[in-house]
């Protein structure tokens, strides 16, 4: 449209202009917001008009509300015409958007790695020239690929990128993530709509058009079309409307009066294609009008030519809310029925029509729903299941298995973290059936919501505190609950409760609960062969294995230490993160991946685990996994000796940890602490903090966390003189056969006896027995800190030539992992034994090859130059979805990565890095 028919606009075209031409100051990106027919749609078109006249190519498309819980619907819209720019990315890229878009087998991919495909591709396509990607009905667009075009918005500076959105106004909850640039489009003065009303119907009588001002308030829509519906075409005059009826409403009518005049066959063949989302644009799904029908269609307004693949498209989409309002009842359900029966090979969009075709409870159809509900769920789509299974739930007509159906959706709604959804399904079912499994079954629900929610283990204890002697899966789901609440409440009694019921269960290898339970009970010694167990259960993994299922593998695998043996199960419990999938258990997967990446000595990957599982938690309200994230936060932090933030974050937990009586956080914020205090060679405080947890000489037995402990209680004792109390501890561990439990501790007990060995001779025998243990490149930091105790003790015997092997080694490890106060103290070692240490050149992270920035990630580099832009840490924080904390945390190892000690010297330091590479 040129701008003669665009009216009172110029402030916004301005600024449109400015961003697709990327002028100096001006954000690449426009969201534009307002009600409906405010012209939002005109304007994005005159944008996408000027970026064509500039040369522009323009991707995008549209948002449809049948499509909205189709997870990456719209991604596919995106990039299904231009797949050629997707074969020029890497290979890991392709297939990570093959397999998204539907047109490769094998997982979802997670989210960042969507995320960072779909930027290579636009980035690619940018290659050829400027692109402006283009999104109308941007509300309507499936959550998921909302998240990867809100990455892609934050991002576009880099490359010959622009964007403009349109979408509905926002509400007063919505946050505006910074950098996003929003234009609220609002009604037009009372000049400017009079002079559109004039260019639109010109001759108007002065009644009429004075009416036509009022009634339309500034809304160009209303201007064009109420002055039809003020004539004879009008299905209800306006003045037979509520004198307060919105111009919504009055639009509505106006259009439903014209659909009206059309015969029944064009109206039903309209209806199915208001209802299929983009019917009458999609080729691929053709509709029964005929040339005539579509030219009378047309010139009642209702629908508009335009460049969709069909060449039409509704006028506005008030046009399908006209068309299905003015449907009977029986008309929508034999609208539903067409469409049920088009979709039999999609059982995704087959269900909805289905449950909307309903006259009746029907369980034939029920069943269906419920079927396809279970395979959303199995896949990750957790979020979907919940509502197909409530409308399973309406279409049921035995009580019995209404219940059943509402407690798998309120299942399901806890694994989306859709924590006061599930409540409420469970509040439903709650007197509908009586079946002692489907009562069980909801009481595991209503336990997990507490325990995942509120961290409310006492009611979580509560309410699992009698079970059946026999329930199948839903026992075993109410066990696994008591398994978890009596780790994190280190109650012996809970146990001892637990250990009795399982000893009833018939010896099965397999068993899911038996598995876990030995894995996280604090009972030493171990079991025997719990670690080959619990390999053969993921060797025996279907494909279809429920999320939660997985879950409790890797958990069982973190305390035997054998986690980075399963890291394909790990990355697939992350992947149920994407769009409305199971974010429980993708949030326990970010957890467990920081603790694998951890002690793999990778801690900038472990961060970023951590980080985003701490993100997805708070945006869920689980508070207890959002504790568990903060531990592992405070541990990253701890070793790298960052003591302020590992304070900060015990702190944090602690205050909620106690009155909840959450021991295992509480025992894993004395670790961290302890670390942090190691990590400053205060052993005093290191001391201290350990012996809160596991008295010197004593194993609680309620203390799961008890064996990881030895080698730093001992590593302080011993530094502070305590021999005697180190020797009885390690003595304690021996007994109660700490060592058999993983690889990784037999490490821990070996230095610990070098430590307290008696004479120099039992030390280095002790150490070599500790360095001589198969794979301890598998735990680079306890294997460093060995290193450098091996070290330290041949200097303090006067054996500088022993030594520098073993503290050169340990300040490798050290520097490559990140552990800078390890690192100094294994340097300053090195020069007490006569070694000149030069300043280290820090070399790119792997992940960071494309930075440009030596020895930053690429995450670090853009923390860094948003900090030299001006922005504070919370700015920064609310731009890449970091807590302020961890943006503090980066700022802390990009300084000395630099060669800097403050902010202010940060643009400068970068523009000399760039400049240098």
């Amino acid at each position: 449209m040129s701008d003669q028919l665009i009216v009172g606009r110029a402030r916004e075209l301005a600024q449109l202009r400015r961003a697709i031409d990327r002028a100096p100051g001006a954000q690449p990106n426009v969201v534009l917001h307002g009600d409906p027919g405010v012209g939002k749609t005109v304007l994005l078109n005159e944008g996408i008009a000027y970026a064509r006249r500039q040369g522009m190519r323009v991707i995008g498309g549209s948002g449809f509300e049948s499509e909205a819980q189709l997870a990456f619907a719209g991604l596919h819209q995106l990039f299904a015409p231009i797949m050629e720019y997707v074969d020029r990315i890497e290979p890991f890229h392709q297939d990570v958007l093959r397999r998204v878009l539907g047109l490769a087998d094998g997982p979802a991919p997670d989210r960042l790695a969507i995320s960072v495909a779909s930027l290579a591709a636009v980035a690619a396509m940018a290659e050829d020239g400027p692109v402006l990607i283009a999104v109308e009905d941007a509300h309507w667009v499936d959550v998921p690929t909302r998240e990867v075009m809100m990455f892609i918005l934050l991002r576009l500076s880099r490359w010959d990128l622009r964007a403009i959105f349109a979408r509905r106004p926002l509400t007063a909850s919505e946050r505006v993530t910074p950098g996003i640039n929003t234009i609220e489009v609002g009604p037009l003065p009372d000049t400017e709509a009079g002079e559109l009303l004039d260019l639109l119907h010109p001759g108007l009588p002065p009644a009429v058009r004075g009416r036509v001002l009022d009634d339309a308030a500034g809304n160009p829509l209303a201007l064009a079309e109420l002055p039809a519906a003020l004539g004879t075409d009008a299905a209800t005059p306006m003045e037979m409307l509520p004198s307060g009826t919105s111009v919504r409403t009055r639009l509505e009518e106006g259009f439903a009066g014209r659909a009206l005049t059309l015969p029944d066959e064009v109206r039903a063949a309209l209806l199915v294609t208001a209802l299929d989302g983009d019917g009458l644009e999609n080729t691929a799904r053709p509709v029964a009008l005929t040339a005539a029908d579509v030219l009378e269609i047309e010139r009642l307004g209702l629908v508009t030519r335009d460049s969709t693949p069909s060449g039409i498209r509704f006028r506005h989409p008030l046009v399908r809310s006209a068309i299905t309002g003015t449907a009977s009842p029986d008309e929508l359900r034999t609208a539903h029925t067409r469409l049920a029966d088009r979709y039999r090979t999609d059982p995704e969009r087959r269900i909805w029509h289905l449950a909307a075709a309903a006259v009746e409870p029907d369980e034939t159809v029920a069943a269906e729903i419920e079927a396809a509900a279970r395979a959303i769920g199995v896949r990750g789509g957790s979020g979907l299941a919940v509502a197909a299974l409530g409308k399973a739930a309406d279409l049921t007509p035995d009580p019995a298995d209404t219940a059943r159906r509402l407690q798998l959706a309120a299942e399901y709604a806890g694994e989306s973290g859709q924590m006061d959804l599930a409540a409420g399904l469970l509040d439903r079912a709650k007197q509908t059936g009586s079946d002692p499994g489907h009562v069980l079954q909801g009481q595991t629900t209503r336990a997990r919501i507490l325990l995942l929610r509120d961290g409310d283990l006492v009611a979580a204890r509560t309410i699992l505190g009698r079970l059946p002697d026999d329930g199948g899966s839903a026992l075993d789901r109410a066990l696994l609950t008591r398994v978890t609440t009596a780790s994190y409440l280190e109650d012996p009694d809970c146990w001892a409760d637990l250990e009795r019921f399982l000893a009833t269960r018939e010896p099965d290898d397999g068993d899911l609960v038996r598995i876990t339970s030995e894995a996280l009970r604090p009972v030493l010694p171990p079991v025997a062969g719990q670690a080959e167990r619990l390999r053969r259960a993921f060797a025996t993994l279907s494909d279809q294995a429920p999320p939660g299922h997985v879950a409790e593998l890797c958990r069982a695998a973190t305390w035997l230490d054998t986690l980075h043996e399963h890291r394909a199960h790990l990355h697939a419990l992350i992947d149920q993160e994407s769009g409305r999938g199971a974010v429980t258990h993708a949030a326990s997967g970010y957890w467990f991946a920081a603790h694998e990446r951890f002690l793999a000595g990778q801690w900038d990957e472990a961060e970023t685990a951590a980080t985003s599982g701490l993100d997805l938690s708070i945006r869920h309200g689980l508070e207890l996994l959002a504790h568990d994230l903060r531990l592992a936060l405070g541990w990253i932090a701890a070793g790298r000796g960052d003591e302020e933030t590992a304070r900060e974050y015990s702190r944090t937990v602690e205050r909620w940890a106690g009155p909840r009586e959450a021991g295992l956080h509480l025992t894993l914020s004395a670790r961290n602490l302890a670390l942090a205090a190691l990590s400053a060679s205060d052993y005093e405080t290191a001391y201290h903090y350990c012996v809160q947890v596991t008295p010197p000489g004593d194993f609680p037995g309620d203390v799961a966390y008890a064996p990881w402990l030895v080698l730093d209680l001992v590593d302080a004792a011993v530094h502070t003189g305590r021999v005697a109390e180190a020797k009885a501890h390690l003595r304690a561990a021996e007994d109660a056969g700490a060592g058999k439990r993983t690889a990784r501790l037999r490490l821990h007990l070996a230095a610990a006896h070098a430590m307290t060995a008696d004479g120099p001779d039992e030390a280095v025998a002790h150490f070599r027995t500790a360095l001589s243990l198969p794979q301890i490149e598998r735990w680079p930091f306890d294997h460093a800190r060995v290193r450098l105790a091996f070290g330290e003790h041949h200097r303090r015997n006067h054996q500088p030539g022993d030594a520098r092997p073993e503290l050169r080694r340990a300040a490798d490890i050290f520097a490559r992992i990140g552990a800078t106060a390890w690192q100094q103290r294994a340097e300053q070692e090195l020069r007490a034994a006569g070694v000149t240490v030069a300043p280290r050149q820090h070399r790119p992270a792997p992940a960071a090859a494309a930075t440009g920035v030596p020895g930053l990630t690429a995450q670090q580099l853009e923390v860094a130059e948003l900090a030299a832009s001006g922005l504070t840490n919370k700015e920064i924080g609310e731009r890449l979805y970091l807590s302020p904390r961890t943006v503090s945390a980066h700022l802390y190892r990009i300084f000395p990565k630099l060669g800097i000690t403050s902010r202010a010297a940060l643009r400068d330091a970068l523009a000399t890095v760039t400049d240098a590479t």
